[in-house]
């Protein structure tokens, strides 16, 4: 198989939604193992709705009702998102109504910090969406750089990160921002140097970078392995770490000392210029070291997503197939989820818990379900 420069960890996991995924916080269930269908939801059918884990509920934003498009249809964007919102506590099953977006959402991405959810619009002005958990209501925050330039944002402790996806267009700064005084700071230029497919995670104590180096041709004279740097926030020094023999920079999940890019699948290079080997996606990287270890065996056969577990909470890019136990170094099937096969639908992990809203049938037919799949 070959690897291209837009070739995402989306080659080996299925689509990623632009969705929030990794859980925060510990989230015990109800103890019922398997797939289970909550009601009363009080969001109609809908596709890509932003979901976000709180640490208690789920919170359920905007998302598109119009007819979905067919698959590899070119239709016009959705001119009217939706703006209404709800929050589900899994353990429990209920269900309440939050305050409208001041924005209309479709997608989009966002941070949970303490009681504050920081969102970045899919399309949006130089501003945050900030939403009080407990007080449900909405603000707005100023923002230093252009959300169209393609920065994703991962929470760095109390604080929040936004960090620029891409220097194929051009170098820019990244941000930090202080939620209690509302101030961004440039984060220190990072030793690693132009790059594509770049990816941050926080450690519980630093801020590491993964990346690919940014050249003409990345995959024609060797396999483009992913670079590694790590950054102490509060000094400002950036470490830089070996090379790292795999292909995917993210997503990443805080396993103990490590971090688990649960990525199965690899890459050879193709048959035009071959790297003689096959490189895996995935992988483990010692926090402290940057040392790189394979997955376990993988389950045999194609993938259509997987995911990760590590004690109480969990990372689900996309509605994973698999799921790897970082404890047991044993992999997991999780089932299909009953009905339709769906598209568009939001994902999240609530915990250990694997949530999904909504999304479109094959023929075409929006839904409002949401059903959770408890290890």
């Amino acid at each position: 198989m070959g690897l291209g420069r837009r070739t995402l960890i989306v080659a080996a996991m299925g689509a990623v939604l632009p969705v929030g995924a990794c859980a925060a916080r510990e989230h015990r269930g109800p103890g019922r193992a398997g797939w289970r269908e909550v009601p009363g939801g009080p969001l109609g059918p809908r596709e890509q709705t932003l979901a976000l884990w709180t640490g208690r509920e789920v919170l359920l934003v905007g998302g598109s009702d119009a007819p979905p498009c067919p698959p590899n249809a070119d239709c016009p964007d959705d001119p009217t998102p939706l703006a209404d919102g709800a929050a589900l506590e899994p353990v429990t099953g209920r269900w309440r109504t939050i305050a409208a977006s001041p924005v209309p959402l479709k997608g989009g991405q966002g941070v949970v910090l303490g009681s504050k959810a920081y969102v970045l619009p899919h399309r949006a002005e130089r501003e945050l969406l900030v939403h009080d958990v407990e007080r449900d209501s909405w603000s707005r925050l100023r923002a230093p750089f252009d959300p169209q330039a393609g920065y994703q944002l991962v929470a760095a402790g109390e604080r929040l990160v936004a960090y620029r996806g891409s220097d194929e267009d051009g170098a820019a700064p990244d941000f930090l921002l202080d939620p209690a005084t509302a101030r961004w700071s440039a984060l220190p230029d990072d030793p690693l140097g132009a790059a594509f497919d770049r990816a941050m995670a926080w450690t519980g104590r630093e801020l590491l970078l993964f990346d690919h180096e940014l050249i003409p041709n990345p995959g024609v004279d060797g396999p483009p392995l992913v670079r590694a740097a790590t950054l102490d926030v509060d000094k400002g020094s950036w470490r830089r770490l070996p090379e790292l023999p795999m292909l995917s920079t993210g997503p990443w999940i805080v396993a103990g000392d490590s971090l688990v890019n649960p990525a199965l699948g690899g890459a050879d290079g193709g048959r035009v210029g071959n790297w003689g080997r096959t490189y895996p996606y995935g992988g483990r990287v010692e926090i402290a070291t940057g040392a790189w270890s394979p997955l376990p065996d993988p389950p045999a056969g194609e993938a259509l997503g997987s995911g990760a577990r590590a004690g109480g909470t969990a990372l689900y890019p996309s509605l994973a197939e698999w799921v790897l136990d970082t404890g047991s170094g044993t992999w997991q099937r999780v089932p299909p989820p009953p009905g339709d096969d769906l598209s568009g639908y939001a994902v999240v992990a609530a915990g250990a818990d694997l949530v999904i809203f909504g999304g479109a049938s094959p023929s075409g037919t929006l839904v409002g379900v949401t059903r959770v799949w408890t290890p």
